[in-house]
């Protein structure tokens, strides 16, 4: 199957991540309308519960991508007994998992949460459909890590979108055409997942084969295992990080709070697509090169990706108050907006860590971010508290801000990344604090802030071309093979 190059696969990412986001935006509010808010909690709560036992995956996933990108010259042997280790450990894991759904999910949602008394029958029909689910829902993982090894951006994300789509549409037509009880939309959900699931392993059946439930190895199990529990802490700590601010807030100022905060924080997060595709993009390329190779790819691709990404958060700064306006009203824009704009500047420096993150998980090294976010936990706590305390939810907002240099610093020098790129970084983080200083000393009309977001757009695009020629060159490299060629 034909391969494509680092723009291609790029862009095919971007668009796996924003076509499921649109499909979602639209299907939402009929899902909402037609099952009503209490049964559309029950099922969010559904699928936080199946999030929640993706941890049995034990980074398995990740561990198998890198890997196999190793191994693209290898023979075939070689990459079956990776797959059928993670495929079998994953599939007992999953069982496993399954059982605990099965016996316990019904139990720990009713006590949890409040359930009217008259979806208590609808949701015992839940959690045996989520407990088939969850077997295979492990195994899909290691299947896509198998097509992102071989760079097979293209299949991952059509399997993607169509399994995502399937996903939201089939459970709202039952929903509307059958009934709203979840007894008809939760089995209708997960047969939907089933299929997206089973689209994805026999695709990967197909270009693997063949394989043999004999390539079971189990020092490969172990290797793997050992580099996929870093992994796993790393997926524990993370999301405590990243969701600590919104829990400060709650306790310290209440819940209504919370709000004025997770909205503007969940806009700032969707910007991140783009630093998230391209680190998902060249995870399997980092994986295969060593030393040098890799640290000259991980520093171009930071080059591109301060000044691209500069062109992104330096206009929406200016557009977000207008657009929160719009969106949620002025009196919500107060509150929401700064908080937005602050977030936006702490969200570019955050961005940027995502590439040294990919290269030393592709590197080997997945051990080195988990024992750095248990050292900086408790004193971003203590500073995230102490802040909210006194500034409110903008102390909070100050906190995320004020961890994200010093993230991204730590990745940097483990990486080394060398003295005098620093200073190129300085560039796009300039155009970014004056866009930010801008809008407080300037509240300019809607489309005169279209105009001026414009410009802080332009600036951060044509400084990358001009003053840095490592992303010229990295630029110049990203297009798109011809169809006779055939890229590594």
């Amino acid at each position: 199957m034909k391969r494509h190059g680092i723009k291609a696969n790029f862009v095919f990412n971007v668009t796996g991540t924003i076509v499921p986001l649109i499909v979602t935006f639209v299907t939402i509010p009929i899902y909402v309308s037609h099952i009503g808010a209490a049964r559309y909690g029950v099922l969010s709560i559904v699928w936080i519960f199946l999030g929640y036992f993706g941890f049995l995956d034990l980074g398995l996933s990740r561990a198998s991508a890198n890997a196999l990108a190793k191994l693209e010259h290898s023979s075939q042997e070689g990459r079956s007994k990776i797959l059928i280790t993670a495929f079998c450990i994953n599939l007992g894991l999953g069982i496993l998992g399954g059982a605990m759904l099965y016996f316990a999910g019904s139990f720990l949602l009713e006590h949890l949460v409040v359930v009217p008394a008259e979806l208590k029958l609808e949701i015992e029909t839940a959690f045996p459909w989520i407990s088939c689910l969850l077997p295979l829902a492990l195994i899909s993982g290691v299947a896509s890590a198998a097509l992102e090894s071989s760079d097979r951006f293209l299949a991952v994300n059509i399997l993607q979108v169509v399994g995502s789509t399937v996903g939201q549409v089939l459970p709202v037509t039952c929903a509307v055409l059958i009934s709203p009880s979840l007894a008809i939309v939760i089995p209708a959900a997960v047969l939907s997942r089933i299929f997206s699931i089973l689209l994805t392993l026999g695709f990967v059946i197909r270009e693997e084969w063949p394989m043999s439930l004999r390539s079971f190895d189990r020092k490969r199990a172990t290797t793997l295992l050992s580099y996929g529990g870093w992994i796993s802490v790393t997926n524990i700590f993370a999301p405590l990080i990243v969701s600590l601010d919104q829990l400060v807030i709650g306790s310290v100022l209440g819940v209504a709070a919370v709000t004025y905060y997770a909205v503007p924080m969940s806009l700032v997060t969707r910007s991140q697509i783009f630093a998230a595709a391209l680190s998902r993009t060249l995870f399997p390329r980092m994986s295969r090169l060593a030393g040098d190779a890799a640290r000259s790819l991980t520093q171009s691709a930071m080059m591109t990706l301060a000044y691209g990404y500069g062109a992104i958060c330096a206009p929406a700064i200016v557009l977000i108050r207008p657009f929160i306006e719009f969106w949620m009203g002025s009196d919500f824009a107060s509150t929401a907006a700064p908080v937005a704009e602050i977030l936006l500047v702490g969200a570019w420096i955050n961005g940027l860590a995502f590439i040294p993150f990919a290269h030393l998980e592709g590197q080997g090294r997945p051990d080195i971010m988990p024992k750095f976010f248990a050292l900086e936990l408790l004193p971003f706590t203590l500073v995230l508290w102490l802040l909210t305390t006194k500034f409110g939810i903008m102390g909070a907002a100050y906190a995320w801000v004020l961890r994200s240099p010093v993230h991204l610093i730590f990745l940097l020098v483990v990486v080394r990344f060398p003295r005098d790129r620093f200073l190129l970084l300085a560039l796009p983080f300039t155009i970014i604090i004056a866009a930010y200083i801008f809008v407080h000393f300037y509240r300019p009309a809607p489309i005169h802030a279209i105009v001026v977001a414009a410009v802080f757009g332009l600036a951060s695009a044509l400084s990358g071309i001009t003053f840095d020629a490592k992303a010229r060159e990295f630029i110049l490299s990203l297009r798109f093979p011809k169809r006779s060629q055939r890229v590594l």
